[in-house]
């Protein structure tokens, strides 16, 4: 398993939770910043202090990038689901 992890990569941080983010969700097919990305993990970071008071929750998105055999098989599979049987 740690291979596979060596190929991934941080994508990006937020403070909105999985659950409000159903298209960043793991498993999903993304395009972000000029690559096709598969979503593979959000990990939970220590809470971001504010000025003011409080704290605010925040996470790492994780994903690796698809190779053209995978993006081929998206294509075709989403093709598939288009067309229908």
């Amino acid at each position: 398993m740690r291979w596979l992890r060596a190929r991934e990569r941080a994508l990006f941080r937020t403070h909105q939770p999985e659950f409000r983010s159903p298209e960043w969700v793991v498993g999903q097919t993304v395009h972000h910043e000029g690559g096709l990305y598969r979503v593979t993990r959000w990990v939970e970071l220590p809470p971001v202090p504010l000025d003011r008071g409080g704290s605010v929750g925040e996470w790492e998105v994780w994903g690796r990038r698809l190779s053209d055999r995978e993006m081929r098989k998206e294509l075709l599979d989403a093709t598939d689901r288009i067309l229908g049987p």
